[in-house]
């Protein structure tokens, strides 16, 4: 997967987070495709890739969200590096080192949009633990099954690299 890719399918994700998603809540929590997603492309395809994911999900979630203009750039670019320097503790098991990184950057995500949003808008109602702890959970379990599909959709192009090497 290359930068283009990852910019469309981080447009991707924006567009069914902003509108789809958004009208589902998991107790009380919403989904962060894009987040969720930004996690896995970084874990799998490596940082450039990541990098690319936050940049441009992040401006598409603002354009799609009438947030205010980088905001969701901001704060995935900060997931993508958290995840990117715990790399080495979560590259031995890629599936289950994608599901715990969703788990441990959600609420650090969810800390910092509150924080970047209150700075940027007017106030927002406070985040409460029991909140965090769901979104955590409710994002875990997309990672659950967004890991398996983009590890295959990389396995799989590994696969025809390996065939056409003799050509």
């Amino acid at each position: 997967m290359g930068p283009a890719f990852a910019a469309v399918g981080a447009g991707l994700a924006a567009l069914l987070e902003s509108t789809v998603a958004s009208r589902y809540q998991i107790v009380g929590a919403q989904l962060q495709i894009t987040l969720v997603l930004a996690v896995v492309v970084t874990l799998i395809y490596g940082f450039e890739i990541g990098m690319a994911w936050a940049f441009v999900g992040g401006l598409c979630l603002d354009f799609f969200a009438m947030r205010p203009l980088g905001s969701s750039v901001f704060e995935l670019l900060i997931a993508v590096a958290l995840v990117t320097v715990a790399e080495p503790l979560l590259s031995r098991s890629r599936y289950l080192g994608c599901v715990a990184a969703v788990f441990v950057v959600t609420p650090v995500f969810l800390v910092v949009s509150d924080v970047t949003t209150g700075l940027l808008r007017a106030s927002a109602p406070p985040l409460h633990l029991t909140s965090l702890l769901a979104g955590a959970v409710a994002n875990a379990i997309v990672a659950l099954v967004a890991a398996p599909l983009v590890l295959g959709i990389k396995r799989r192009a590994e696969r025809r690299e390996r065939v056409l090497w003799w050509r």
